[in-house]
């Protein structure tokens, strides 16, 4: 169609011509809209070229500025170390200096040396009932009658012998709302000799009396601790080693053993001051608690993030410690040439005692009536399970193992859960479904209306989402949760059932075999320990769980014999710690020649430089423990600030001094290229 020309009427034109027509227009159309197409895809890449240069521009501004951060970090470094002044490094020869085979203890290490003064440092106290708190409290005690008797066989006189030779060290909660939040109402001590007297009373208890006695037992000292509800822990207030010097002579304390229950977390947010290898001679840490499990399952803020607590643990261990004990092997390696894997826990009397009384009911029964009771595995009451009520505690796995034996045999095992914890309502419903979990009662049919309605409303409201596929099953699990009790009064039950994995040593699996039960745990290195024992039925997969059950239902365990009990006592525990704490001198000059002595010092050095402000113990959610130093300062009464002093520390005039020698540096660079120009 011509530009000038006009368009004919559409009517007076053939069918053939306005076919043509439209044709043509849908050309013209696809044409325009393909050329617009073109320019829009321009355009975008014209967008996406421009934000990939920016971020190639940003991410070398990022690497530059990251590389000039690391450059100022060694240069910081660098000044701090060659402070010989601030960080100097003992030289640990004095191991090793002497006389004798290589085979040889070091005095240093050797615990079983006459008149060796110990302190038991820990992070918790009775009546919390927690392993840090029950276990060192044992410990100390077994010590203190170890070291008496160590004593009494080297013919010291008598008024060694009835020194206080071993010293338990724990926290005493300042705040009355700490106490109440973890002691409950029941035990809220106004001052610390009324928890001391508690104590006290609960050795007398366990048949330890004289270890309970004020004068000549155990003595017991105090730290001012606060308690962190967020991570359910008890942290130090103020400078521990301090404390101890001004409750007990200074001097001392350079040739005592200090024996450090769980040193990662009493060093986390320690407060700046001396560290633990140089006011004691002699140090032992014992790692209780697999912490990196814990924080990569529970913990997302601060600290607690796995990775972190990974490095920090290690590098509090190798700064503190002059021998790292690990209760078992699924503990991560921290320092490879200190630790080394023992149990060095042991069992109250009490299940020792049920152990032995089992022995003598087996022996006393004939063939027959042991034959009598056998292949009767219908009888409820035989399986049980002890601990806190929480799904990491290997309740999951246990409901898979409960599904695998009733495919195996068409129906599951009995089993009773005593213990208590937040998780206890989900877990029950998992067990006995939702169905079977219902607590409502079902109103009488001549009720009124309302009422009915206002408690169906009551109904829905209780209603929980189900955090589980287990909780919307049909047939329930014969499962009966108990509530919280203590384990040695459970004696009439034959089988111990624990398929958790998550603990390091778990304490109740060792009390059951030394009370002569049967226990079903799986093949994993935090059970290690416990293999060795013939009650102990360890599986690998759920068709060895089934075999074992099978066969601890049907038969009886073997009777505790003297040799074997002797194994579960603290007595022998103690013996263990000793050896393990052991030295030698071929072994001190191995770590000579690795040379890790200045590194430790070093770290524990930039440990007490970054610790002089409370603002990083905030930053890695310290919560009430952070303000060390302003806490420190007012129980000294001193007027200096907190910020004052962290101004006048070594790090930051380390810090300004690489920017005063780089201004210098620069200045000088920039006269000499005037002077070239």
């Amino acid at each position: 169609i011509a530009p000038n020309s006009t368009i004919p009427d559409s009517s007076t034109l053939s069918p053939r011509r306005r076919k043509k027509n439209r044709f043509i227009l849908f050309r013209i159309f696809r044409r325009k809209k393909r050329h617009a197409s073109a320019r829009h895809k321009g355009k975008k890449k014209k967008k996406k070229q421009a934000a990939a240069a920016f971020t190639l521009k940003m991410n070398e501004k990022l690497e530059e500025a990251r590389r000039t951060f690391l450059d100022r970090m060694a240069a910081v470094s660098f000044s701090l170390i060659n402070q010989e002044r601030d960080a100097m490094v003992v030289n640990n020869d004095t191991f090793f200096q002497l006389d004798g085979d290589d085979e040889d203890i070091t005095p240093q290490s050797d615990l079983s040396l006459p008149n060796r003064s110990i302190f038991v440092v820990t992070t918790a106290a009775l009546p919390w009932r927690t392993g840090t708190a029950v276990n060192p409290l044992l410990r100390a005690a077994y010590l203190s009658r170890k070291m008496k008797e160590i004593n009494n066989n080297n013919q010291t006189n008598a008024t060694t012998s009835e020194q206080q030779m071993v010293t338990l060290v724990i926290p005493w909660l300042e705040l009355e709302e700490d106490r109440l939040e973890l002691y409950g109402n029941n035990h809220n001590f106004t001052t610390s000799q009324e928890q001391e007297d508690y104590i006290r009373d609960w050795l007398r208890g366990a048949n330890m009396n004289e270890e309970a006695d004020p004068v000549n037992g155990l003595r017991i000292l105090f730290y001012p601790a606060r308690y962190h509800s967020g991570l359910k822990s008890i942290f130090a207030m103020g400078d521990i080693c301090a404390t101890l010097r001004n409750q007990t002579e200074g001097s001392l304390l350079s040739d005592a053993v200090c024996v450090l229950e769980e040193p990662e977390h009493l060093n986390w947010y320690r407060c700046p001051g001396e560290g633990w290898t140089k006011v004691f001679g002699f140090v032992v840490g014992i790692v209780h608690t697999n912490y990196v499990e814990y924080a990569s399952s529970q913990f997302i803020h601060g600290l607690w993030t796995a990775p972190a607590i990974h490095v920090m643990s290690s590098a509090m261990i190798r700064a503190y410690c002059h021998k790292v004990i690990k209760l078992s092997g699924v503990l991560q390696t921290y320092a490879p040439e200190k630790e080394c894997c023992e149990n060095v826990h042991g069992v109250r009397q009490d299940f020792i005692q049920e152990g032995r009384r089992r022995a003598l009911e087996a022996a006393s029964l004939s063939g027959t009536n042991l034959a009598s009771r056998e292949l009767n595995e219908e009888v409820e009451g035989q399986v049980y399970f002890i601990g806190k009520i929480l799904w990491a505690k290997g309740f999951e796995l246990m409901l898979q193992l409960q599904e695998f034996y009733h495919e195996c045999t068409g129906k599951y095992f009995a089993i009773d859960v005593y213990g208590g914890g937040p998780e206890e309502g989900e877990i029950k419903r998992a067990f006995h479904g939702r169905r079977n979990s219902w607590n409502g009662e079902e109103s009488d049919s001549d009720s009124d209306s309302e009422d009915s309605f206002r408690d169906n409303l009551k109904k829905l409201k209780s209603i929980e989402v189900p955090k589980s596929l287990y909780e919307w099953r049909r047939k329930p699990i014969p499962a009966n949760f108990c509530g919280p009790v203590d384990h040695s009064l459970l004696g009439k039950y034959k089988t111990f059932v624990n398929p958790s994995t998550s603990e390091v040593l778990c304490t109740t699996t060792f009390e059951a075999l030394a009370m002569g039960k049967f226990v079903i745990i799986p093949v994993h290195e935090s059970n290690k320990f416990f293999l060795q024992f013939s009650n102990c039925l360890g599986y690998r997969n759920k068709w060895e769980f089934a075999a074992n059950l099978r066969w601890a239902l049907t038969h009886e365990p073997e009777p505790l014999t003297p040799e074997l009990a002797k194994e579960f006592t603290w007595e022998a525990a103690t013996d263990r710690l000793i050896r393990s704490s052991a030295i030698t001198r071929r072994e001190a000059k191995e770590r000579y020649n690795l040379g890790k002595a200045k590194l430790d010092e070093r770290i524990a050095y930039f440990h007490r430089e970054l610790g002089k402000h409370d603002a990083l113990r905030r930053v890695l959610g310290g919560g009430p423990a952070s303000n060390q130093v302003r806490y420190e300062l007012e129980r000294q009464g001193l007027d200096q600030g907190n910020s004052e002093k962290f101004a006048m520390s070594s790090f930051v005039k380390a810090i300004k001094s690489t920017f005063i020698s780089n201004n210098h540096h620069s200045q000088a660079a920039s006269l000499s290229g005037g002077s070239a120009a």
